[in-house]
């Protein structure tokens, strides 16, 4: 969608290596995608965001350009976080502001409460505090993901995640990016992951800026998920990106980077 992205480095942090995009300069903002994506997710924000932070956008392990690991356990939520604090040390950096869309917000909340001091700012996307996909989107996602071929399944999530479903002008973007992905790993993340993931009992222990962002009309984690859990944290702000699904970030990019951008200089 942009001929400015960076290419990707790949940077060993021992267990695993992660394929790397970097731009700009000033303050760190880490930015992780969530389930079945890749870094190429925010092609949109690269300019915006540039223009006033260090950027860094990582593959997690599983996806993208990065290492697809098989091991049993290897994809928690833990894992996950391990990798990006040993990221972000890798690159010397002390201290960063964290922004995790989906699952990449279920990451974000692991690390602001294993990690407080790393974080300067937390904002959370399309995300909750406790797995809460409805139980029928993620049947048919299992059930497709065991029969369908990747580009079928691909077409199937794409069209839940979008607001205007298949009518939207980003549905072949996104299920070619989600077609993309090894099916074995996609599913032991669904499992390993997603499955039980639930914070609800410890996010109020956070004691930082935070954004909660959702989309009105997202199917994947429908905004009440993000409602309750900006009510938990002491302080949290909300913004609601309006005619929008799980994909704020790239269907109302210019809404969503000024949302962000307000958030970050306040």
């Amino acid at each position: 969608m942009t001929d400015l992205f960076p290419d990707a480095e790949v940077i060993s942090l021992g267990e695993v290596k992660l394929a790397v995009r970097q731009w700009g300069t000033g303050e760190a903002l880490l930015l992780v995608h969530g389930l079945g994506a890749s870094s190429e997710l925010w092609c949109n924000q690269i300019e915006a965001f540039g223009r006033h932070f260090r950027v860094i956008a990582a593959d997690l392990r599983g996806f993208g350009h990065s290492d697809k690991p098989k091991t049993p356990g290897c994809y928690s939520i833990g894992k996950f976080a391990d990798d990006l604090i040993r990221l972000v040390g890798t690159l010397g950096i002390s201290k960063f502001h964290y922004l995790g869309t989906s699952m990449g917000g279920f990451i974000g909340q692991a690390i602001a409460l294993r990690e407080p001091r790393l974080l300067s700012s937390l904002m959370l996307v399309h995300t909750a505090a406790r797995m809460s996909i409805p139980p029928q989107i993620l049947e048919a996602r299992l059930n497709a993901l065991r029969d369908l071929p990747m580009n079928d399944y691909a077409k199937m999530v794409a069209e839940q995640a979008l607001a205007d479903g298949k009518q939207s002008r980003l549905f072949d973007w996104l299920s070619t990016m989600i077609a993309m992905n090894d099916r074995t790993a996609y599913a032991q993340v669904l499992n390993e992951g997603l499955n039980g993931f639930d914070l609800s009992k410890e996010i109020s222990k956070l004691k930082l800026p935070v954004l909660v962002v959702v989309g009105d009309k997202d199917r994947v984690i429908p905004p009440e998920g993000g409602y309750e859990l900006a009510a938990s944290i002491e302080g949290a702000k909300t913004h609601t990106l309006k005619q929008t699904g799980h994909i704020g970030y790239a269907e109302q990019p210019a809404a969503f980077n000024d949302a962000i951008l307000s958030f970050l200089r306040g």
